[in-house]
């Protein structure tokens, strides 16, 4: 990183300010690995890291959990903005997301205090829902695949689906 001096020019009190060189990409992310390494967001990326990698490893330790389709999230209303006027039951804005794989999805609203959802098709089934520190609840689907688990927000949540023969998991989601 080159240092210089400013004369004052920029409205900036002549102390010793880094030149930005951020048309370089290798520059800039030498910068922002630089301002992360330490701090509170570094100890968060690290806590968030440790708790993936048990995660993963509890889940390679259970060999049936290898046999997952992992879902793809197709849809996430947070970043589309395409259902600006649903609303939960408590008055808040809900969170549509969709995932999706070859023969099974499940489409769900984030609620802060549920997660309702239905499995794409339409059919019976069951949900168990995993935070990295283990199961949370499993759930069993009415006769077209629609469910509801109530639960308090907090951290990151994936769903495990099981249906006639499927079964998959979703990606990772803060709740």
């Amino acid at each position: 990183m080159s240092w210089h001096s400013s004369d004052g020019a920029n409205g900036t009190d002549g102390g010793m300010y880094p030149a930005v060189n951020w048309s370089d990409d290798d520059a800039l992310a030498a910068e922002l690995a630089d301002a992360l390494i330490e701090g509170p967001l570094y100890d968060r990326v690290l806590a968030g890291a440790a708790i993936a990698f048990r995660t993963h490893r509890r889940m390679v330790a259970d060999d049936d959990q290898l046999d997952f389709i992992l879902l793809s999230l197709v849809h996430d209303s947070r970043i589309t903005g395409d259902v600006v006027g649903v609303r939960d039951r408590t008055g808040g804005a809900a969170r549509t997301l969709v995932f999706q794989g070859d023969d099974l999805g499940v489409e769900v609203e984030v609620q802060p205090d549920a997660i309702d959802g239905q499995l794409i098709p339409p059919r019976p089934g069951q949900i168990t829902v995993h935070a990295p520190e283990g199961v949370v609840t499993t759930v069993e689907t009415d006769e077209v695949g629609c469910f509801r688990v109530e639960l308090e927000a907090g951290g990151l949540l994936r769903l495990e689906c099981k249906s006639a023969g499927s079964r998959c998991v979703t990606e990772w989601f803060p709740w």
